[in-house]
């Protein structure tokens, strides 16, 4: 369960899984290990030469790629698909973690982040010494890409409004608002699978693209149906899971951030364009230490902190 309180956290022991990489298709081993306090998370590329493994979760290691989120380290050593695990992370509100991979792409595992969700909480959440940081917006930012647009606005707490809309009448429009707080990412969104249209399935794979895709890891529509056995696992599985991509997406901004952000044909690469816009301007935020929440005359809560940390610290 997301720990809405305002100690930094990691997880209790270390946890595994494996499974194929959606684009790749390859069969990929990961596990999740205990990190100190300001850590952040970091991945490691344990498939690589040891000097050059880490990448850490961080708006100046983000990569815009096509339909996947893909992080890069200053020795060009990548890694896509990361949005599962980083959406798991800042539901649970895990603030500190290793992830070692021996691949350049996560496992897709059921499409969501379920299976992730799950294993962090069957080992549990260890609860650290060490007071954590959350970037606060103070000002507007908006970004545009693709026809769609986010923006990201000052608010008490973080909020995700997003809108979709597909000519396939399965998908058609749709609209959710997601409000962060305790148990909310496990109740509303961590089961939502990503989706995709099958006329799209043949010009991703000969693009090198969802090699890896199944209806065991994604849901499928073909002409306002369904094509997975079951159906959809709720209302609204294709908004919502937009929005969980998007808030593993915004988690790495290396914490969580306070603001609203409204969006409408959300992606990967827009999302990446509003972290790296929302990083680039520090007259835009502030980085605090969590503390008691204080009302200010702008209109919205900030933690009182004895010394806000440095932009770009």
């Amino acid at each position: 369960m997301y720990r809405d309180q305002p100690m930094q956290t990691t997880v209790q022991d270390v946890i595994n899984f494996d499974g194929i990489g959606l684009h790749s298709g390859r069969f990929v081993r990961v596990s999740i290990h205990p990190a100190a306090a300001n850590t952040g998370i970091q991945f490691m590329r344990v498939d690589v030469s040891e000097s050059r493994q880490t990448i850490i979760a961080h708006p100046d290691n983000v990569e815009q790629a096509r339909l996947c989120t893909r992080i890069v380290n200053d020795d060009g050593v990548r890694l896509e698909t990361v949005e599962h695990i980083m959406a798991a992370f800042a539901g649970l509100g895990i603030d500190n973690a290793t992830v070692r991979i021996d691949s350049g792409e996560a496992p897709i595992l059921d499409g969501s982040s379920l299976p992730v969700v799950e294993a962090i909480n069957r080992v549990g959440i260890r609860t650290l010494s060490t007071r954590r940081r959350t970037i606060v917006v103070t000002a507007p930012i908006v970004v545009e890409h693709a026809g769609g647009w986010a923006r990201i606005d000052p608010a008490d707490m973080l909020e995700i409004d997003a809108e979709i809309n597909f000519d396939d009448p399965a998908i058609g429009r749709q609209r959710f608002v997601y409000k962060h707080g305790d148990g909310q990412f496990e109740a509303e969104l961590a089961s939502a699978r990503t989706f995709c249209q099958m006329r799209d399935v043949a010009a991703m794979q000969n693009a090198g693209l969802a090699l890896g895709g199944s209806l065991n890891n994604a849901v499928v529509v073909e002409d306002g149906r369904i094509l997975n056995d079951g159906g959809l696992r709720m209302e609204g599985e294709f908004v919502r899971h937009k929005i969980l991509d998007c808030l593993g997406d915004l988690y790495l901004l290396g914490m969580m951030v306070r603001g609203r952000v409204t969006t409408s044909r959300p992606g990967h690469a827009m999302c990446a364009k509003l972290i790296q816009a929302l990083w680039n301007s520090p007259t835009s935020y502030q980085i605090v230490e969590e503390g008691t929440l204080v009302d200010h005359s702008d209109g919205f809560a900030i933690p009182e902190v004895a010394a806000a940390a440095a932009a770009h610290a």
